[in-house]
């Protein structure tokens, strides 16, 4: 016996995949503490520009707090190593890249 049609046509069916999608991407987003995503078509293009640099900022602030507490978390024969010291540095260059950032963001 054939399962009866849950949606009623291919379009439906899109309209709930993409539905089901989105919810997945806030939900997401709720999970790692992220504010909401701006609504960027309907934003004026400077606004949406400020919008766009504001979630740089916290994807790369994010990932800069990570990559700290991951060296945080090693022992202090790893924090002597070589490896520790190229992680100091990309994490010096990702807060430079943050405070450039923070003008841009500013101006």
């Amino acid at each position: 016996m054939p399962q009866p049609r849950q949606y009623a046509d291919h379009a439906a069916r899109q309209r709930a995949y993409r539905a089901r999608q989105a919810q997945a991407r806030r939900n997401e987003q709720q999970e790692r503490g992220l504010p909401p995503a701006p609504a960027l078509p309907t934003l004026p293009s400077r606004a949406r520009w400020q919008a766009l640099i504001t979630r740089a900022y916290l994807a790369l602030e994010t990932a800069r707090d990570e990559m700290q507490a991951y060296a945080d978390e090693r022992s202090d024969a790893w924090q002597q190593s070589e490896r520790a010291a190229a992680l100091a540095e990309q994490i010096d260059q990702l807060s430079t890249v943050l405070e450039d950032l923070e003008t841009l963001a500013a101006d």
